[in-house]
């Protein structure tokens, strides 16, 4: 298959991550995708199961589940139906399909799934402001993965993330009084996941170079309930020094200070789907590694290294 086309493809399953220091019924969970059954009128519910303590996989709906075909098209934010009305979900694939839109749009275009509109263009584009809130409420995606809204559970409980980035922290494996360093941590999903694994026990600092990027990795921790990590705004090509002080001082750190350092280090993210535009170039592509290689020399010279380039 040709890369653009696989990049296209929805995977066959969806993970969440379960935050161990909270209480998870899976019972909830059950009842979520039995409701959703019942209202698809489909006879059986996907398949889902742990497949480790705190990774929850969530097969596609039957082979034989297919969206329904209705009158009535979102494309992008044109809105040009109803409040309620089941329509047709599309991604515009040129990007022409513009929010003041008034004919049907004949552009390239590919089907997404179905939904409900739950707001009309004027309330979502309300008097300048950014765009906010519930517009369409999808039911059945092309992908026929369920759609599972994490507010089932209380904030914090249960986290949509990839697999391969679970299996960083599973890598990792972070124990209770490790000093472990999160390099370009942003947005702190690994991050309140070691923390997590340790019980809220390690001692977890986190950078990232910019003030909106640490604000997000401290709204994660404390949404996730997580205590034990430190947020620093840091360069992480820079955060060895021979001169570096304590842990309590922060960045930068001289040698052998970790136990364990996590780096997500800036790529080209080719491994999320899907993807139904890629506009990656061989150039972007190759520029990447410069800022690899620094990160590489950093995190050499801190000593400890395990590596990880997923969402």
């Amino acid at each position: 298959m040709e890369i653009t086309a696989w990049l296209a493809q929805p995977p066959k399953y969806t993970t969440f991550r379960i935050n161990r220091m909270k209480i998870f019924d899976i019972e909830v969970f059950k009842q979520f995708l039995e409701k959703q059954r019942e209202d698809l009128h489909i006879l059986e519910a996907p398949t889902f199961y742990c497949l480790t303590a705190d990774c929850l996989v969530v097969e596609q709906w039957p082979v034989d589940v297919k969206p329904e075909n209705n009158n009535s098209e979102v494309i992008v934010d044109a809105m040009c139906c109803s409040i309620n009305d089941k329509v047709n979900i599309y991604g515009d694939l040129e990007g022409k399909c513009k929010k003041g839109l008034k004919v049907v749009y004949t552009g390239k275009k590919q089907f997404v799934g179905t939904g409900y509109l739950r707001m009309m263009r004027h309330e979502l584009f309300n008097a300048g402001s950014p765009p906010s809130g519930l517009a369409v409420e999808v039911i059945l995606p092309a992908s026929r993965l369920p759609v599972v809204n994490e507010s089932i559970y209380p904030k914090g409980t249960l986290l949509l993330q990839n697999l391969p980035s679970l299996v960083c922290g599973q890598v990792v494996n972070a124990r209770p009084g490790e000093l472990i360093l999160d390099m370009c941590a942003a947005p702190g999903n690994k991050t309140t996941h070691l923390a997590e694994m340790s019980n809220n026990q390690a001692i977890i600092v986190a950078i990232d170079r910019t003030l909106q990027k640490v604000k997000k990795i401290q709204e994660n921790c404390e949404n996730h309930g997580v205590t034990c990590v430190r947020a620093y705004i840091f360069d992480s090509t820079k955060c060895y020094s021979s001169n570096g002080g304590s842990i309590d001082s922060g960045p930068p750190y001289k040698s052998n200070m970790f136990d364990k350092i996590l780096l997500d280090g800036p790529c080209s993210g080719l491994g999320q789907r899907p993807q139904l535009i890629n506009k990656m170039t061989p150039k972007m592509l190759q520029s990447y590694k410069f800022v690899q290689r620094k990160l590489f020399d950093a995190v050499s010279e801190l000593n400890y290294f395990f590596k990880c380039c997923a969402a």
